[in-house]
């Protein structure tokens, strides 16, 4: 530096400018009952009818919306009372936010939290969704109010024929008499709109098989003979084996599965010898998973269709209703349809993952095991979800179920 640099007066230098820190916003206080409501269930939180009774004081306060922004955030981490749920729903749609609402009502399983969801989709257009949701409340309850109403003004939109009949029993009995096969008939363990089935004895083997036998035999004959191709085509680990087959007189003789079906546990609240779900979820996702690979869609995924040799040996039964991939799809299950297969989309191997995801609903609602409706929440929601989020097929659900069973 140089001399004059040096001998040169400084400028004074400003004194600083004092900073004045704005005031950080406290947290608005949430109420201790709308603390307890948001964990309604839980350890510390509100009984049920703690948080309906609360839910109702609210109403119309200025407290409500707070109370409902702690549900909603609570529902994005954990499924709430379906009770709950709906009342809560309930006030979002008074309150003008039907999206919400749907939001909350997304894990509902109860006959009027589902119905809710079907009127509120059908307010936006979604017909082929809400025709679906009530389908899964008339599978459980034929004469719940407005239900079959639903069903017949929504089909009617769609153009589809009329399908929910109280059964008849003169059009699904087997003519007297056994079928003109070498078998003995045992007892009769299911039956449907296509044919009933045995458990029978091989007459000449001495072994044990599942007789279906077709209603009507001459006018089911192409189908009787299509279901026996597929399962022989797809034969191997996870489908039920075809010993023989008879389309003159309309039997099939299948593998005998000595445990049953799943829907005979659903039914018989026997399914906690089936724990932990993945050992039989896993291997039934990765036989979809073949299926799918092979070009085909079964159509019919559904818990009567699945057969056990073993807890964790599970097996796909009932092609006759499978197609090839791009093909026209068929009628299906009331209650396991997809809304886009009822909208008249062609078979796509994502018709079967919502199939799926009906059946883990099922198995779900039948057990009581804490934490476990949790632990495959975000999997059942998936598949039964918008179509473009849903696994692609049974080897993307295999993976799905892979991932989030070992976390």
């Amino acid at each position: 530096m140089s001399w004059f640099s040096r001998a040169k007066p400084r400028k004074a230098e400003p004194p600083p400018v004092p900073t004045i820190e704005a005031p950080v916003a406290e947290p608005e206080r949430v109420p201790r009952e709308i603390e307890r409501l948001a964990r309604v269930g839980e350890s510390g939180g509100a009984s049920l009818e703690e948080a309906l009774v609360t839910l109702r004081q609210l109403h119309a306060t200025t407290e409500e919306g707070i109370a409902l922004d702690e549900l909603l955030g609570r529902a994005s981490r954990k499924p709430l009372p379906d009770a709950v749920a709906v009342a809560a729903a309930s006030a979002l749609v008074d309150r003008g936010e039907p999206g919400l609402a749907l939001g909350l009502l997304k894990s509902a399983s109860s006959s009027h939290g589902l119905l809710f969801a079907a009127d509120l989709r059908a307010e936006r257009g979604e017909i082929p969704t809400a025709l679906a949701l009530t389908e899964r409340v008339l599978l459980r309850d034929l004469d719940h109010p407005g239900a079959r109403e639903r069903l017949r003004r929504w089909r009617a939109a769609l153009g589809l024929e009329p399908s929910v009949r109280r059964a008849d029993a003169s059009t699904t009995t087997v003519a007297t008499g056994e079928p003109d096969a070498p078998f003995l008939l045992l007892r009769e363990v299911a039956r449907g709109g296509a044919g009933a089935v045995y458990e029978a004895e091989d007459r000449e083997l001495g072994r044990r098989v599942a007789l279906k036998v077709y209603h009507q035999p001459l006018r089911d004959r192409d189908q009787l003979l299509h279901e026996a191709h597929v399962a022989a085509t797809l034969a191997g680990s996870g489908i039920v084996r075809v010993f023989d087959v008879d389309p003159d007189h309309g039997w099939l003789a299948l593998e005998w599965a000595p445990l049953g079906s799943l829907r005979d546990h659903i039914r018989s609240s026997s399914l906690g010898s089936y724990l932990p779900m993945e050992r039989w979820a896993l291997p039934l996702a990765m036989t979809l998973g073949r299926v799918h690979a092979a070009g085909w869609v079964h159509h019919d995924v559904k818990p009567a269709n699945v057969l056990f040799l073993g807890p964790d040996t599970p097996l796909f039964a009932d092609f006759g209703t499978a197609r090839r991939h791009g093909e026209p799809s068929p009628p299906g299950s009331l209650g396991y349809v997809s809304p886009e297969r009822l909208a008249g989309r062609a078979s796509d191997p994502r018709d079967d993952v919502y199939g799926f995801g009906r059946i883990l609903e099922d198995v779900l609602d039948g057990l009581c095991e804490p934490g476990l409706r949790e632990k495959w929440h975000a999997l059942t929601a998936a598949c039964v979800g918008p179509s473009d989020a849903r696994p692609a097929d049974g080897r993307a659900l295999a993976t799905r179920i892979r991932i989030e069973t070992s976390e």
